[in-house]
């Protein structure tokens, strides 16, 4: 190749290098601000799991998952009675006052009667600012019942979990 066309061709592969390179550092960075920071914690038992993420159509906005981690054999027979949720020592969600028993099973995967995917988890406490989680203490505890007989978690803490310490 001559060396009159050899600095366009190397300017223009350079060119979309850097292109190429910001595209998907933008990219990076997006999903990891969508993703990230996110507040979990496990119950003692292993049996519940609770995630604080970012809403896709408010990222600075977080709701509450609760997931059933334990027996998937048992999810047919389990039920939450209530949940608490505390903010340092205030009480952000307690769900006593419902009456209402939430059956996991429609919440625990697999498909719907029409086809479509069920949930793995249920909301609660949509809307919650990061300044709500950020330098709190974050703990929950879950009653849910199995064959007519009743449990109650622990009261567990929720961490911070970021990128780096997932």
């Amino acid at each position: 190749m001559k060396d009159e066309y050899k600095r366009p061709v190397l300017f223009t592969v350079s060119a979309l290098v850097i292109i190429f390179l910001v595209f998907f550092s933008l990219k990076i960075y997006n999903h990891y601000n969508l993703e990230y920071p996110n507040w979990e914690g496990k119950s003692k038992d292993h049996n519940w799991e609770v995630v604080f993420k970012k809403n896709e159509d408010a990222p600075k906005e977080f709701s509450g998952e609760i997931l059933w981690i334990g027996d998937k054999d048992k999810t047919d027979k389990t039920y939450i009675e209530s949940i608490t949720i505390m903010k340092d020592n205030k009480t952000l969600l307690d769900s006593s006052d419902f009456n209402s028993d939430i059956p996991m099973k429609d919440y625990s995967g697999g498909t719907s009667s029409d086809g479509s995917a069920k949930e793995k988890s249920f909301s609660f406490l949509e809307r919650l600012e990061e300044s709500d989680l950020k330098r709190s203490k974050i703990t929950v505890q879950v009653k849910w019942k199995q064959d007519n007989q009743s449990f109650s978690t622990e009261k567990f803490v929720l961490s911070k979990k970021t990128i780096f310490n997932h």
